[in-house]
């Protein structure tokens, strides 16, 4: 059974909107979107691993997530001291698109329910790539274009494009996100990196 997200949240454009960041993040994890907490209990046959939930919905039954606080983000506007300081992890989501999707990632990457078998393969998919591929990887995750990747390594452009699409083939993925996550869960670079 795949692992999966529930977002809780009474606004759907919301729900919708972080569903999308979160897929181009973790494509292998079932997402479900419910607008009430009687919805998502009425499909409990699914394994949750992680729940977004607006400040409303956590209000509201606060009893039901005391106990799951590590697997739950709270999704605020602003930083919101006191849920932060009620042990939840808390998504601003006020936030810029891009400073919402390293928040995204740094909260999962603090979980291990994502070393499963498909993350297990594609971990070694990433020890496939050479040494070259991977320092190619490390400076796209940075956020270099091909040139500037040339340059920092004194190869040419084309040189520089052909390890991209060597790492795009062998990770299955062309998404920057993706490629970010794997370089993070191999090792290779440090989310305080990027």
């Amino acid at each position: 059974m795949n692992p999966c997200f529930a977002i809780i949240d009474m606004n759907t454009l919301s729900g919708t909107s972080l569903r999308g960041m979160l897929w181009e993040i973790y494509d292998h994890v079932e997402i479900h979107i419910y607008k009430t907490m009687e919805e998502m209990i009425r499909d409990s046959n699914r394994h949750f691993v992680h729940f977004f939930v607006s400040t409303e919905i956590l209000f509201s039954n606060a009893d039901e997530f005391e106990t799951l606080k590590g697997q739950t983000t709270v999704l605020a506007e602003g930083t919101n001291e006191a849920i932060s300081k009620a042990g939840f992890k808390v998504l601003d989501c006020t936030a810029s698109e891009k400073e919402l999707r390293d928040r995204l990632m740094e909260i999962e990457l603090e979980r291990r329910w994502y070393m499963s078998d498909e993350n297990a393969r594609r971990r070694r998919i990433a020890d496939r790539l050479s040494d070259r591929e991977k320092e190619v990887l490390i400076l796209i995750v940075k956020g270099l274009i091909n040139k500037e990747i040339a340059e920092e390594l004194s190869i040419s452009v084309p040189t520089a494009i052909f390890h991209r699409n060597n790492i795009c083939d062998k990770l299955q993925t062309r998404s920057i996100g993706k490629l970010t996550v794997y370089a993070v869960l191999s090792g290779l670079i440090d989310i305080s990196d990027i």
